[in-house]
């Protein structure tokens, strides 16, 4: 029993390493076959990066905000008795707004007005008498206080009568409102909000921590959102005195002059912010670009190797992008002067051989071929 056993096995492994030794002599011949054809090669166009100075910038959202805004409310209940503006007008400094009944004030203030006067004639009265030595003090002094009394009184009046007229306090262009002559209004109702109508305007945005460095007086460059895409520099006016505790951000506060801009307050624009200094980067084509899930790359061409049937073997490198330039963009990662393929990298890997011409070249070649084809 045991001797068939170990005959199965024996076999079985007999079996088993002629097997492997075939596959081995088939590695073996496919690797000789492969040695025996050359390197490939491609074929692309060179371009030698040039000088840039570039200024790097980040952008981020910001709030176009009025220098001088108020929303304006009623201190004191009552009924509308006239609206002085339209919905959406511009109004002057002390123009008429809003304005409550006040006949009841009004006839309280005039009952108010002959009392502090009757008040008044009794006060001088009596100080005609002390100065004849007729009079005693004390019924000065009651008088004085009656006086006093009814003064404070008209006062009064004169306060609610004042707090039931609302006059716009600056220069402005009201919003929009639904207030008719009549209406009842509770009080702390929003009458209209007001946004000044002042040459230079606001922009609010935040920077991360990092990069808040801007400092007081420094331009960054506004680019309104929209169609039409307005820009202008813009002088940093302000900085919060904190970081906030959530986003970790500092926030900036720009000025503009809208005439240029011609923002709407509250409408959302664009920051150009400079980081750093200005520095030496690489003009490349547009061309020699390649992006993958690791970012953007480019192929630089190092020279091949002596007894290479290329000029030069591809080497990928990380970059970092800047803005465009016509057809040329800006990297950070390639040194000025060195050999980039441009036309046809799409075509190269890491490490392939690579025979590079120059645009020129690419051109006088494909002149030669097009009259030997004609």
């Amino acid at each position: 029993m045991y001797r068939g056993w170990i005959a199965v096995i024996v076999i079985s492994a007999a079996v088993a390493g002629g097997l492997g030794y075939y596959k081995y002599q088939q590695i073996q011949a496919a690797i000789a076959m492969a040695a025996a054809f050359p390197e490939p090669i491609e074929a692309v166009e060179v371009f030698v990066s040039r000088e840039e100075l570039w200024q790097p910038v980040t952008s981020v959202t910001a709030e176009v905000v009025a220098r001088r805004s108020v929303t304006l409310r009623n201190e004191l209940a009552g009924t509308i008795e006239a609206v002085g503006f339209e919905p959406g007008d511009e109004v002057e400094s002390g123009q008429l707004l809003l304005r409550l009944d006040t006949s009841e004030e009004r006839a309280n203030l005039a009952a108010a007005k002959a009392e502090a006067q009757v008040a008044k004639l009794d006060l001088a009265r009596n100080q005609k008498l002390i100065a004849s030595g007729a009079g005693t003090e004390e019924a000065r002094d009651r008088a004085r206080a009656r006086f006093d009394a009814a003064m404070a009184v008209v006062r009064r009046l004169e306060a609610v009568i004042g707090k039931k007229t609302l006059r716009a306090p600056f220069a402005a262009r009201a919003g929009l409102h639904e207030l008719e002559a009549g209406q009842f209004l509770d009080k702390a109702s929003t009458i209209t909000r007001l946004m000044g109508l002042d040459e230079e305007i606001w922009v609010d945005f935040s920077l991360p921590q990092e990069q808040a460095a801007l400092e007081i007086s420094s331009s960054v460059m506004v680019t309104l959102g929209g169609p039409d895409g307005r820009s202008a520099s813009a002088r940093i006016i302000g900085r919060d005195a904190f970081v906030n505790e959530r986003s970790r951000n500092v926030r900036f506060r720009a000025l503009v002059t809208n005439d240029l801009l011609r923002a709407v307050p509250g409408s959302l624009a664009s920051v150009e912010v400079p980081l750093g200094e200005a520095r030496v980067a690489a003009l490349v084509p547009v061309t020699s670009v390649r992006k993958d899930s690791f970012g953007a790359k480019v192929f630089v061409l190092q020279p091949a190797e002596e007894g290479a049937r290329g000029d030069s073997r591809a080497e990928s490198r990380s970059v970092t992008l800047g803005p465009q330039r016509g057809d040329l963009v800006i990297v950070v990662g390639v040194e000025v002067g060195e050999r980039v393929a441009a036309n046809g990298a799409f075509k190269l890997r890491h490490g392939v051989l690579v025979n590079g011409r120059t645009s020129e070249q690419t051109a006088a070649a494909d002149a030669i071929f097009s009259e030997e084809g004609s």
